[in-house]
């Protein structure tokens, strides 16, 4: 079992086209949204540094005689083949959003991805998901105000908007890997920070499906140096959807219950067009031998003894499924047919991930992490370090499209 997990990719700025990566810390279970939320999810953002030049610059702890480390795995044998035929496809790619408008105060907003329409009044904002400026697969977050006119709400509720201030509206596709019935799939939905329960909701029809609406309550508790603790509540109203696909579920949900804006809301989810959702289809852009190379070899261009690095391409959704055995999140972020390389890199030297408890983390003997096959883009990517073994368990057992 790896010692540790982080979300920050692997990078050498001087050898890796795949670098510039910016990182969502994946926080298992929870979906941190609105206002105040957006600001803590860009401070989790981080443009990832561990590996920026570390071939040129002498090891941060100190060597280790051969003795004092478990026996090397076997070293890369040969060059793996490159995806010649995937790197040639013809981009077919998905438009993520379209929002036209009506010319009636209305405008449309069109997921392809996500397999949703719904109109909405012209003046509300939207957004391809809950962090500004990043595209979230099928997602949609939409709001009746300017988000940028908050400011910064109160210790009382950070993440609470007051009713006053208008109404959000998300759409996102969710995983239900067993095919879950909606009902009993309800009681597994965790949105917010101050999420306390999840009321009993009823079936509905709408769009010709049935769908599972239902309320989730928030609590936050906050308490001065000095003062009485401040209660402060809302909820949020939530529709579960089937999809064309039995392991999704579009999740909808409108943020806070209580604002005045919620009726309208409801006839806006009640007009909700659902259809067969679409993928981009994109060459591979970043081969084998590029990331191999960048760990075999150090920046005079000489081989490194001992190194055995292996990249397997798959599908994120598999590369996920092979990273996190338990399961992630439920949220699907990025096209779960995205192609991906699973990496792993053991061998001397190795970058070292954050310390423990005593603060210096012991030698790493394997590194394995993902990294995007079609794009630059690492969001919702990890890394898993160890300090025992010398390879990731059942790693060689895992398909490979490339082959």
């Amino acid at each position: 079992m790896p010692d540790q997990q982080t979300n920050k990719p692997l990078v050498d700025r001087t050898k890796l086209r795949l670098v510039r990566s910016t990182v969502l810390m994946r926080t298992a279970s929870r979906v941190i949204e609105g206002i105040a939320a957006a600001g803590l999810l860009i401070a989790a953002l981080g443009v990832g540094t561990l590996l920026r030049d570390y071939r040129a610059e002498p090891s941060a702890t100190p060597s280790f005689e051969p003795s004092g480390i478990p026996a090397l795995a076997a070293p890369t044998p040969r060059p793996q083949p490159n995806c010649i035929a995937l790197g040639q496809i013809a981009p077919t790619p998905v438009q993520q959003l379209a929002t036209p408008d009506l010319g009636n105060g209305t405008k449309s907003i069109t997921s392809a991805e996500g397999g949703y329409t719904l109109v909405v009044p012209r003046s509300w904002l939207v957004q391809p998901g809950i962090l500004p400026g990043t595209a979230w697969f099928g997602q949609v977050h939409i709001t009746s105000y300017d988000p940028a006119t908050i400011g910064r709400l109160g210790p009382e509720a950070p993440d609470m908007l007051p009713p006053d201030f208008g109404i959000s509206l998300d759409l996102q596709l969710w995983w239900n890997p067993t095919g879950e019935a909606l009902d009993q799939y309800a009681q597994q939905v965790h949105i917010g920070p101050d999420q306390r329960a999840v009321l009993p909701g009823s079936f509905v029809t709408i769009a010709g499906r049935q769908a599972y609406r239902m309320t989730i309550q928030d609590e936050h508790r906050f308490q001065s140096a000095n003062g009485p603790i401040v209660t402060t509540t809302q909820t949020r109203l939530v529709w579960i959807f089937p999809t064309d696909r039995a392991d999704r579920v579009l999740v909808v949900y409108a943020t806070p219950g209580e604002s005045g804006l919620l009726p309208g809301v409801e006839k806006i989810v009640g007009g909700l067009v659902l259809s067969n959702a679409a993928s981009s289809s994109l060459p591979v852009i970043h081969q084998p031998d590029e990331i191999i190379n960048s760990w075999m070899y150090d920046k005079s261009g000489t081989q490194i003894a001992g190194r055995r690095v292996e990249a397997k391409l798959m599908t994120y959704a598999e590369a996920v499924a092979a990273f996190r055995p338990g399961g992630g999140i439920l949220r699907i972020d990025r096209d779960p047919g995205e192609l991906f390389w699973l990496v792993a890199v053991s061998g001397p030297n190795l970058p070292q991930g954050r310390g423990g408890q005593g603060g210096t983390p012991p030698p790493t003997t394997w590194i394995m992490y993902e990294a995007p096959a079609t794009s630059d883009r690492y969001e919702m990517t990890g890394t898993q370090y160890a300090s025992t073994g010398t390879w990731p368990a059942n790693f060689d057992a895992l398909p490979d499209r490339c082959r």
